[in-house]
């Protein structure tokens, strides 16, 4: 099946004025309630935390298959509520200051009704980096977190545990499905995917995991050759070296190999034919 069967891609969140929305928390406020931020454009003040929510904004912040909410640098400020409402807040102080600096003629910003409220989004359950190097990860989010627009959501309907999307997500089949769908055009031979290769990438039916194994996802994901346990810069080809998965990569893919009755030789294939492909556009880039 098709990753656009079971899950809606999209851009993350466009602020319009990241030094605005993005904020840095600095410790807890004066009161029970408040937290201490600093912003892009250098404010620091004090903002009700039911308006500062937990965001990805970069792609290193995806260390992990599951988001650990400690690697997250920053809060994205989202507010619905109108002036009225707000009255007697610091969330309103916040967007006062923000007019006095001039975000709300931000040609982005101007447009919507309220020029600070980034709208109700569906929180998904995973997110897609755009752009790989030699790392592939799509990482879980195990609880109510935003996205920046450098990465792209995945959001489902289904009830499924997050557990069989991070294994659909990050075994090395896909990964190898995601190298056949994306292009190169990015420098040093970066794999870029547009949303509508995204959508058509081929994915296992998260609801043929089978559950019955503990799988540990609290492993620091690293390249695709140290993860698989191949040598690119070796003197013997990468057809004919032996795969040397990491312990938690083999647990991982041993369930999806098992899904689809996969020989030996066939799972060692898979190991090399990914490396093959990511050492063979990084290689390309750098010859040129």
């Amino acid at each position: 099946m098709k990753l656009g069967e079971i899950a809606e891609v999209r851009f993350g969140i466009k602020t319009g004025a990241n030094d605005f929305f993005y904020l840095e928390p600095l410790g807890p406020g004066s009161r029970p309630g408040l937290l201490r931020v600093r912003n892009g454009a250098g404010w620091e003040g004090e903002i009700e935390e039911e308006f500062l929510k937990p965001v990805i904004k970069s792609p290193r912040e995806c260390r992990k298959i599951v988001i650990n909410p400690d690697d997250l640098r920053y809060r994205i400020f989202m507010c619905q509520k109108s002036k009225k409402e707000l009255k007697g807040t610091r969330a309103l102080e916040y967007i006062e200051w923000g007019e006095r600096q001039g975000y709300h003629k931000r040609s982005t910003l101007r447009s919507r009704y309220r020029w600070w409220d980034l709208g109700v989004r569906k929180y998904p359950v995973a997110l897609w980096q755009k752009s790989v190097n030699v790392r592939h990860i799509q990482s879980v989010l195990p609880g109510e977190y935003f996205v920046d627009q450098r990465l792209y959501e995945l959001a489902v309907n289904s009830t499924l545990l997050p557990e069989r999307y991070a294994i659909v997500l990050n075994n090395t089949i896909f990964f190898l499905a995601k190298e056949i769908e994306g292009r190169v055009n990015l420098g040093e031979g970066a794999l870029d995917t547009a949303v509508y290769e995204a959508r058509r990438t081929k994915i296992l039916n998260p609801t043929l995991i089978n559950l019955d194994r503990v799988i540990t996802f609290d492993w620091q994901v690293q390249s695709v050759f140290k993860e698989c346990g191949i040598d690119p810069e070796s003197e013997v080809p990468i057809a004919e070296q032996e795969p040397n998965p990491l312990p938690d990569r083999k647990a991982l893919d041993d369930i999806v190999f098992d899904a689809l009755g996969l020989t030996e030789e066939e799972r060692k294939e898979v190991y090399r034919a990914v490396c093959r492909l990511v050492w063979e556009r990084i290689s390309k880039a750098k010859s040129v």
